[in-house]
């Protein structure tokens, strides 16, 4: 077998590339980003992915903190309305029951003419050998 003679140079590592982001492309052709940071400042140009999620996560918080203070509103109003309901199914019972005593029908059977029975109930008696 042959032996290489010559040696080969290691290749130099690669810089690492720049990732420029479409997004940032755009923006900056649009607003002039480099512009309003100043084209010596590459913190936000490095880092515009992450400020770019972190207002998209603090959208999601501020859209959480509306949804449940509406529905603790929806809550609070409808346990009004359950209250004000159960007042008015009590009132209405209270009612039907006082409607329901024998001082109370009396009042109401007088407008049509009768009256309270003065003669005691008789009591029928049946002897067993009258049966059949």
């Amino acid at each position: 077998m042959a032996q290489n003679t010559y040696k080969t140079q290691p290749k130099p590592p690669k810089p690492p590339r720049k990732r420029e982001s479409r997004l940032y492309n755009y923006l900056n052709r649009t607003f002039g980003l480099e512009k309003l940071i100043g084209e010596d400042n590459p913190w936000p140009i490095e880092h515009f992915g992450r400020i770019v999620w972190v207002a998209f996560l603090i959208i999601i918080y501020i859209g959480s903190n509306h949804n449940a203070e509406r529905l603790v509103r929806k809550l609070q109003k409808t346990k009004a309305e359950v209250d004000e309901l159960r007042a008015h199914y009590t009132t209405l019972q209270a009612a039907f029951m006082k409607t329901g005593k024998q001082s109370e029908i009396r009042k109401q059977v007088e407008a049509l003419g009768l009256g309270e029975s003065q003669v005691p109930p008789q009591i029928i008696v049946v002897k067993p050998e009258e049966e059949q």
